[in-house]
This record gives structure tokens, sequence and C-alpha cells, in this order.
């Protein structure tokens, strides 16, 4: 009797939720690997284990001290099938960098041992690879306030929100009002008292 060997093949597809190659980077980022097998047996329980690489470095993506790594148990109903992965992890150091998803393939048929059957790790593949785009900074409103013209006077010469030189000159007056009235009024009541 001829054992062949099962071969598994592998085709993989990184993006984010809404299928784009180009994410921004920020707190909670979310790459979905779209990993399509082929000669699966049916029947058969797999585990898809994935990460994230960093394509420049070739090495793992390390955020806290862990691989950004998740991983998909299936049992397979079909020779041919699709399955996604996601990853959701914190990238807004990452702007400028290209990620690369690697993904490996066991059979736990034994669970106690599973086997490696395939795996996709390829770090120069464009299909696995997305990139984390740097947040455009906000630029910050200064100019369109007012627009400079020559005729408008110089900052020094217009009043200033915040601007207490007329203050000064009113509590003066309020003070001097109030002591007057104070006075009438401590002058009245010694007239009535000598009465």
């Amino acid at each position: 009797m001829l054992i062949t060997e099962r071969i598994i093949k592998i085709h993989t597809t990184a993006t984010d939720k809404d299928g784009k190659k180009e994410i921004e980077a920020g707190k909670d980022v979310t790459i979905v690997d779209t990993v399509k097998l082929e000669g699966l047996e049916v029947g058969t329980k797999y585990q898809l284990v994935g990460w994230q690489m960093l394509k420049e470095e070739n090495a793992e993506l390390i955020i806290n001290d862990k691989r950004v790594e998740n991983d998909y148990i299936f049992t397979a109903d079909s020779e041919t099938m699709e399955v996604k992965i996601e990853f959701t992890f914190d990238a807004s150091t990452l702007g400028g960098k290209q990620l690369v998803t690697f993904e490996e393939l066991y059979d736990l048929s034994n669970p106690d041992k599973p086997i490696k059957v395939t795996e996709h790790k390829d770090i120069e593949d464009d299909g696995q690879t997305v990139i984390i785009k740097e947040v455009p900074e906000t630029p910050t409103p200064e100019e369109p306030e007012k627009p400079v013209t020559p005729d408008t006077p110089t900052k020094t010469d217009s009043p200033k929100t915040g601007d207490n030189t007329n203050i000064l000159a009113f509590a003066i007056m309020m003070f001097v009002s109030a002591g007057g009235l104070a006075g009438t009024y401590f002058f009245k009541r010694r007239k009535m008292k000598k009465s």
C-alpha cells in the first residue's frame, strides 16, 4: 500500500478590517490575516498560529514583553478552507513600519503532540505585509484667526482679552465713589445725632 504525504498549501493576505493594506498608527490597531488552506484532511482538528514580524528588522514584533500573536483552532469540514485570524495591538509607536504576518499550521489529532504540517514565513511577501502609516500631525490653527494686512495696527497698540489698563482707573473711581458715599452717610448720621 502506497502512503502519500499530504501536502497542505497555504495562501495568506493581511489587511485591516476594511481590507486596506495601510493602517494609521494608533492605540488599537487590528490586522486581519485571511488564510486559505488547501489539502486539509476532513474531520481533522487544526491550530493556526500567527504572529507579526517587523519587516525592516526581520524580527518578531514584541509589545509589552510579549510577541504579538494569535491562534485559531478549527476542525476541517472541507479540504479547502478559508479562515481568519486577528491581531489587535497598540501600534501608536510603529508609524512608518511594515509588518509581515507569519503563520504555522499544526495537526492536533494528538493534542499532546501537535505536528506542524505547513507554514508561511516570507518576510518579502507583499500579501502578508501591511504598512503602519504615521499619523499626520494636526497643524495648530495660528493664522486663520485674522489675515495680516499692512493697515492692521501692531499687537502692542490693540487691546487684548485680559488687558487690564482701564480696570485700574475704573477701580480707583469706584473706590473714591464708595468713599464719598460712606463719608456722606456718616456725615448725615452725625448731623442727625446732634440735632
